[in-house]
């Protein structure tokens, strides 16, 4: 039995990779630096690597913000981004060896649901551009498990920054994964994106722009059966009314309920 030989390549420019993957045929991962566990590439023909397309940079223009999927979480954490507070989430995510390796690609392809980063991020409603068709697509509805043959991956992640961001969350130390954790960004417009984590399931989004307390009343539904392991639904449900005051008051807006001593 013939076994097919592992072609690799590194490509130097957007458009050499765009040709590369066209003229693909056979199973291909993309490689784009460490990773949580090592990536799955025993049925793969074609690797590319993208860590020499300039897709290694975190850019702010303005009031939006670029991640390339090269970058890694340490980049991130590093960067001038506008967004101090995004650095507990990504503290609290890894420590300081796996942040310096891990990329946002495989960060993305790993997360589970109780990531503290990725809460934080799903906060920021970030567009996906994918390449080589150029759609973009929500975080949310990007799928966390890569696919066998990568013909199509995310190479930028972009979002808009918000006119403030909050984060909170509660675990059994300081620096363990939270058993719940909540991001709260809030826009120009008065809108808000509530991102509710820190179990087992997908994080919740709540976007709101009435008042604060049926936001209070989504949230506490939003734990609901979210009873795992880690914690009961109940005291998820108690605590994250404790969250949300918190959030809500650190981002200037008078809440209608007050926290339970």
């Amino acid at each position: 039995m013939k076994i097919e030989e592992t072609q690799y390549e590194r490509p130097t420019s957007l458009e050499a990779l765009i040709l590369l993957i066209g003229e693909t045929h056979k199973n291909l991962r993309i490689l784009s630096g460490g990773a949580f566990s090592p990536l799955k590439v025993d049925n793969a023909t074609v690797l590319i690597d993208i860590q020499d397309i300039g897709a290694d940079r975190v850019e702010r223009e303005g009031d939006f913000l670029r991640i390339g999927a090269a970058a890694s979480l340490q980049q991130i954490m590093d960067a001038d981004t506008g967004l101090d507070e995004l650095r507990v989430p990504l503290t609290l995510e890894a420590g300081a060896n796996v942040r310096n390796s891990l990329s946002l690609l495989n960060f993305l392809r790993s997360a589970d649901p109780r990531s503290p980063f990725l809460t934080a991020l799903l906060a920021l409603a970030p567009e996906l551009e994918m390449v080589p068709s150029g759609k973009r697509i929500l975080l949310e509805n990007f799928p966390r498990i890569a696919p066998e043959n990568e013909l199509e991956f995310p190479l930028w992640m972009k979002l808009q920054l918000p006119a403030g961001f909050a984060w909170e969350s509660i675990g059994r130390t300081p620096k363990d994964r939270p058993i719940i954790c909540m991001a709260a960004a809030r826009y120009k417009d008065g809108s808000l994106r509530i991102v509710c984590g820190g179990n087992e399931d997908t994080p919740r989004i709540i976007e709101q722009n009435t008042t604060t307390e049926t936001l209070f009343a989504l949230v506490q539904q939003a734990y609901e059966s979210s009873g795992d392991d880690w914690a009961s639904a109940e005291y998820r449900q108690e605590m994250s009314q404790v969250l949300l005051l918190r959030c809500v008051q650190r981002l200037g807006i008078d809440a209608t309920k007050k926290e339970k001593k």
